[in-house]
């Protein structure tokens, strides 16, 4: 899983596959979601970002190693750590047990939340849009393929 967030945008989550944290996998996350513009780019110290980067963002890129820091000025990782807290304890509070299968549906549902957390008449909005919805069938819920 991969999370992103812009200062005072939106969270989005990807699931990138099991395993799949490379370079050739977080390189089109990037390109597709990060700037060209962009004035930095924080990440936590894992050495796949720096192969991910396009040449003219590894300038902008600045890391926080969590075994010595947490915070370096206005260099921080708050936001998006908060946003998969929320993620975990909505797992073990509520859920119990996710499968890689869905995985992509819970984080679309923690993605929603998060983004929405502020807003007035959140719990309307999505008790209009559950109305909206088709229901899934639960044999299309547990077959082999959706």
């Amino acid at each position: 899983m991969v999370g992103m967030i812009e200062r005072g945008g939106e969270l989005r989550y990807r699931h990138i596959g099991k395993g799949s944290a490379k370079a050739k996998a977080i390189t089109p996350l990037v390109e597709a979601n990060v700037s060209p513009d962009v004035e930095r780019i924080m990440t936590d110290q894992s050495a796949i970002y720096p192969f991910g980067l396009r040449k003219n963002q590894l300038p902008k890129h600045y890391t926080i190693d969590h075994s010595r820091e947490y915070v370096r000025g206005e260099v921080h990782t708050n936001t998006v750590e908060s946003a998969f807290s929320l993620f975990k304890r909505g797992i073990v509070g509520s859920f119990h047990k996710i499968s890689i299968k869905h995985l992509h549906r819970y984080l679309g549902e923690f993605e929603y939340r998060f983004n929405r957390r502020k807003a007035p008449g959140m719990f309307e909005e999505t008790l209009r849009r559950i109305g909206e919805r088709k229901p899934l069938p639960y044999s299309e819920l547990v077959a082999t393929k959706l």
